[in-house]
This record gives C-alpha cells, sequence and structure tokens, in this order.
C-alpha cells in the first residue's frame, strides 16, 4: 500500500475510533514501505562529421568542448562556440541539419554567439551541428551538440524570471511547469535535483502517480508501451533534510522528494503536493520539501492550469503501487526538464 493509500485509509480508520487506528497503523509501518513517496557519444559519418546520438531523451548533452548552447523562451536556443587556441575561425556555422556547408553558405557569421531555432519536438531532440570557415576559407567541423526538442514559454520564463534563486523548467504532456528552488534552505536535495536536470535524467520519464487531492509523483519510470519501467538512477541516494530542518513544508504546490522507509534513501523520484499536505512534515521522519511551483499551478486559469490538468485525468488501479488507484489510464510524460537559471 503506498502512502497515499494510507492516508486515505486513515481518514476511514478515523470513523471508527482511535484505538482502533493506532493499531491499524502500527501494523501497517511494521510490515509495508512507505511508497511515496517510494521512490516505488557516437562514431563518425561518411561526411567525416560525427554521428550524433540518437536523437532520444537520454541522449541530450548541454555542453560539450568548445560549444554551449543556453535554453531560451519559445523554442529558441543560445548556442557559444570557442574554437582551440591557435585555431583560424573567422566565421561559425550553427546547423541543425546533417548538410556539410560550403564556403560560401549564409549560415556562416562573424559572431561566436548565435541564436537558432530548436528543430525537435516532444521526444525528438534538436541537434546542433556547429562548423568553422578559416580566414582562407577552408571550412572544418567544429562540434556536436544535442539539446532539448522545445523549450518553455516566454510567461514561464517571465515567472521564473520574477523569483530569486533558481528555478528548472518542465514541459510534461499536461503543460508546463516551473519550479523556483530553495537552494538556500534544502542544498543538499536542491543539488541532487540539478544534477539530474543537467544529466538530461527526467527527459522522457513519466508522471506515475497522480491522486486527486494529494499528489502527483514522477520522475523514476519510464513507459514502454505497455507497462512503467524502473530508471536506473547513475547516482547515490541522498541524505534527508526534514521539513524540521529546513522549515520547509509540505504545502500546496511545493515540491518534494519521494524515498523509502529509509530516511537517506531519496533518489530521482519527486512529488508535488497538489494540496496541503502538512502531516508529510513529520510523517516517518518527514519528506523534504526542496521548490515550489510557480507557474502552471493556478487554479482555474484558462486554458486550464498544468497541475489542474494533471490531477483531472483518469487513473486506475496501478501497477506499480500495488493496486492503489492513480496509474493515468493515459501515460503523463515528462518530456524536457531542465535547469533555466
Amino acid at each position: 500500500m503506498g502512502l497515499v493509500a494510507k492516508k486515505a485509509f486513515n481518514k476511514q480508520q478515523a470513523l471508527k475510533g482511535p484505538m482502533l487506528r493506532r493499531f491499524v497503523l502500527s501494523r501497517i509501518f511494521a510490515s509495508v514501505p512507505l511508497a511515496l513517496l517510494v521512490a516505488c557519444g557516437g562514431g563518425s559519418g561518411t561526411d567525416g562529421v560525427p554521428t550524433p546520438p540518437p536523437s532520444t531523451h537520454d541522449q541530450v548533452l548541454t555542453q560539450a568542448t568548445g560549444i554551449s548552447a543556453q535554453p531560451l523562451p519559445n523554442n529558441l536556443f543560445r548556442v557559444v562556440l570557442t574554437p582551440a587556441t591557435g585555431v583560424d575561425a573567422a566565421a561559425f556555422c550553427v546547423r541543425t541539419d546533417s548538410a556539410t556547408p560550403t564556403a560560401t553558405d549564409a549560415c556562416f557569421q562573424s559572431a561566436s554567439t548565435q541564436d537558432i531555432a530548436a528543430q525537435g519536438s516532444a521526444t525528438v531532440s534538436t541537434v546542433l551541428r556547429a562548423w568553422t570557415r578559416s580566414s582562407a576559407g577552408a571550412v572544418a567541423f567544429h562540434q556536436l551538440l544535442s539539446m532539448p526538442g522545445k523549450t518553455c514559454s516566454a510567461a514561464a520564463y517571465a515567472a521564473s524570471g520574477a523569483t530569486t534563486g533558481s528555478t528548472a523548467c518542465l514541459i510534461t504532456d499536461s503543460g508546463e511547469l516551473v519550479i523556483a528552488l530553495e537552494s538556500d534552505k534544502a542544498p543538499i536535495t536542491v543539488n541532487n535535483f540539478v544534477r539530474y536536470l543537467n544529466s538530461a535524467f527526467y527527459n522522457g520519464t513519466y508522471f506515475h502517480r497522480v491522486k486527486a487531492g494529494f499528489v502527483a509523483q514522477g520522475g523514476g519510470f519510464v513507459w514502454t508501451g505497455s507497462a512503467y519501467s524502473k530508471k536506473t538512477s547513475p547516482y547515490a541516494s541522498i541524505a534527508l533534510e526534514s521539513p524540521a530542518s529546513t522549515g520547509l513544508s509540505n504545502t500546496k504546490n511545493t515540491v518534494a522528494m519521494a524515498r523509502s522507509t529509509a530516511l537517506d534513501s531519496a533518489s530521482t523520484e519527486f512529488f508535488i503536493n497538489l494540496v496541503d499536505n502538512t502531516s508529510l512534515d513529520t510523517l516517518g521522519g518527514g519528506y523534504a520539501v526542496f521548490g515550489r511551483v510557480v507557474y502552471g499551478q493556478v487554479t482555474g486559469q484558462a486554458p486550464a492550469s498544468t497541475l489542474d490538468s494533471m490531477a483531472a485525468v483518469p487513473v486506475f488501479a496501478s501497477t506499480v503501487l500495488g493496486g492503489e488507484v492513480s496509474q493515468p489510464t493515459t501515460p503523463i510524460a515528462l518530456q524536457w526538464a531542465y535547469q533555466i537559471k
């Protein structure tokens, strides 16, 4: 039984008296893990240009030697090119196709910083190929970079800009979310979340649990087309930064880490509190809050907010959480996730 199920179960048991409730809870905690919040480079092409990694979520690289790209609003990237010391680079060309430019190609510009439109989608990344042209007209391949298929909107970036500190953009099948990260109060948990963002781990994962009136949880599973499959974390779990130590509470629209009964077991999975869940501040040692949704959370906005849309999806008995009625009938993908600032 997942924590969500236990919460509903506890409410029902409260009608039957405190003694029975205490007995039932003691049996549950003694035998069942807490599921909330359980944490239930290529070869060479024929033109001599390195073959890009497959254009899938798991292959996104946000920086490589000599090239970096910053996501901008409305599906743009600001690409910065840095040739190696001693390389004659009078002009630069950045393309999103596989064609090799000629010396007279109009794509060549003297500026080493260029804004390039995304060419991907919800599932296909944007592959950037950069070339240099010497002062003598010689064209040479510079570097390749694979970026998210799309970026958040100008409105999402405005919400990010209105906050202090770091923020993350999440593009889901239900809409966009911007999360303001509590780096000062929960540095361990935020740093953990950011390393998964920057390694593209969350791209293409799914919200496997949506419980209206409680939480939406994701960050740990991919969808195979017929079932959820656990995605293996490349990093060790982290120490718990409990609400008691950070002062951050599991209130509506906050974001916290899922874990098992072991206090220091949080890894990749996170959940968004769809309502005030302050009981999670202390339950089983507490659940670490590390951010809050600042865009995509306004109830009643038209069109519906991302969280409202997510909470309204039909659900059925979960194949991941022991039959809990919280698995979306139509899987909800976290298409792309990246740090805005």
